[in-house]
């Protein structure tokens, strides 16, 4: 065990021995968050997957640096189907430890495994369409759509879980049985699962209590002895033959030639009818049967077109101008511009404020991590380059671009005099008093220690302008200490490598639901040709 003040190897005292810290409650997490690794280490072992995740995310919360915890916990999302969540996990693991990192070989695994990303996509592209036909109250449609997720991926829980929801509703009980119980073999410790199949256990139960379970009928016979050998006759058997058999034949064939004359003939006269009758009834209850599917079309084609529209709207979010697929292009292109050049922040500012979606309910995590770390490490430098260029326009008198780079030096430093000061001159010079006199007045109640406050003042209160040139070297002047943006580290670098790798696995994963969107609008075009 480290100490987490200067890194040295600790005894088994409560405090360093290299630097004095108190390391007591240090030591105590660090075993805490061990502890809750072991036990998530066990209950995988025997698949109880869902308690688990809980210990292992217990774990990460007493100490966020424990990289096996993190690596197990994405091996436990992988195995209950998440593969985005098990990414994420992975993907951080490998920041906070770059090198000798198992996570490496898990995400390449992901990567290579084109097919797998595909079928992955398409089950939580289904998966949200059967959550929203459930909603509406569509559930063979919700079936239908569970039953393709399962077969694309059969770890997802969610997945059983609301299918065997579904079948309890529809009072499927044998069904939701038997999906549960398979459920039961990936994860052994889901509650909501157990949960379903005691429901249906007991409905099941119920029932066949209520209808009771047929009995067999013993057929009854005759036993008797003949001699060493057991003769066994059942009751209906046939009659022995009389004697008189000629007889018997002479009065068989008086009796039918009368039934062929009184019964058979008007029996299959009224067959016959019977038959038409019945054939015409067939006919009717067929029509009434293809009228009823008709308007069961109907519905279904209006339900299918109802989910094209909102297919083609969701690919539209993501594939337009103004899309979230254009912001993540944008980030990626910014991203890259600052590992060519560090020291070029303009072009990387330039690529973020094009940036127009910064919600987390519209991008993922990943995407709003990179965009924070970029904005921190670009902003601050843009600004002095921004104050530099404004500067020198203000110096050879092209007041409307030193307006412009100067606005944006202190948008982007609200702490820069500087900026602040030579925009208001920028403004005076070029003829607009009034804006030069409204930042004028903000520099003297933003920064009252400012250089600058002595010639704003006299303006103010004389009219009197500053004539002189701008130092092209100016600085912050306000007394105050201002942030700069740290230097790139080799460990940020990774970091940021590592973020780009999510961003391109999140922008693949966009366009395959954008492909499985237009897959699914052209099924159900066919399914419409069909219809018709």
């Amino acid at each position: 065990m480290k100490c987490y003040n200067c890194g040295c190897t600790l005894s088994e005292d409560n405090f360093c021995t290299a630097c004095g810290a108190d390391v007591g409650v240090y030591k105590k997490i660090i075993r805490l968050s061990n502890t809750y690794y072991n036990e998530g280490l066990e209950r995988a072992r025997v698949r109880d997957l869902s308690g688990a995740a809980e210990c292992l995310r217990q774990s990460l919360k007493c100490n966020k640096n424990n990289i096996p915890a993190r690596n197990l916990l994405g091996l436990v999302y992988f195995e209950m189907g998440e593969v985005v969540a098990a990414l994420s996990e992975w993907i951080l693991s490998k920041s906070i430890r770059p090198k000798k990192n198992i996570a490496d070989d898990f995400i390449n695994d992901v990567q290579n495994n084109q097919a797998r990303l595909n079928s992955v996509n398409q089950a939580v592209k289904k998966y949200n369409q059967a959550l929203a036909y459930t909603r509406r109250g569509d559930l063979d449609l919700a079936v239908i759509q569970l039953k393709k997720v399962i077969s694309l991926n059969g770890n997802l829980m969610v997945a059983y879980q609301l299918l065997g929801l579904i079948y309890i509703k529809n009072k499927e009980y044998g069904k939701a049985k038997k999906l549960l119980e398979r459920a039961m073999q990936i994860d052994n410790g889901n509650t909501s699962i157990r949960m379903y199949l005691q429901e249906a256990k007991q409905e099941i139960a119920e029932r066949e209590a209520r209808i009771g379970k047929p009995q067999k009928k013993r057929e009854e016979a005759i036993t008797y002895q003949s001699g060493n050998e057991t003769i066994i006759q059942p009751l209906n058997g046939p009659e022995r033959a009389g004697r008189h058999t000629i007889f018997n034949i002479l009065i068989g064939l008086v009796l039918g030639m009368a039934v062929m004359w009184f019964l058979i003939l008007p029996a299959r006269i009224q067959s016959a009818k019977s038959d038409i009758n019945t054939q015409l009834k067939d006919v009717s209850e067929e029509l009434t049967t293809k009228s009823a599917d008709m308007d069961d079309l109907n519905r279904q084609i209006a339900s299918l077109q109802q989910s094209n529209d909102e297919a083609q709207l969701s690919l539209e979010e993501y594939t337009g101008s103004t899309g979230v697929m254009q912001d993540y292009n944008y980030l990626l292109q910014a991203a890259q511009s600052y590992i060519n050049d560090p020291e070029d922040a303009l072009t990387a500012a330039g690529y973020l404020e094009q940036i127009k979606t910064t919600s987390g309910n519209q991008v993922s995590e990943q995407f709003l991590n990179l965009y924070s770390f970029l904005d921190s490490n670009v902003s601050a430098k843009a600004a002095e380059q921004y104050l530099s260029n404004g500067i020198d326009q203000y110096n050879d008198g092209d007041y409307d671009g030193a307006i412009e780079n100067l606005t944006r030096a202190y948008d982007l430093d609200k702490d820069n005099d500087s900026a602040l000061y030579y925009l208001a001159q920028s403004y005076l010079k070029n003829d607009n008093k009034d804006k030069a006199t409204e930042l004028f007045n903000r520099l003297i109640s933003t920064f009252p220690n400012s250089s600058f406050k002595t010639k704003a003042q006299r303006f103010l209160d004389h009219g009197e302008e500053d004539d002189s040139q701008a130092d092209v070297d100016t600085e912050n002047t306000s007394g105050e200490q201002n942030q700069t943006a740290p230097d790139t580290t080799a460990e940020q670098q990774a970091a940021l490598q590592a973020a780009l790798q999510a961003q391109a696995i999140q922008q693949a994963q966009e366009a395959a639901a954008a492909a499985a969107a237009q897959q699914q609008q052209q099924q159900q075009q066919q399914q419409q040709a069909a219809g018709q």
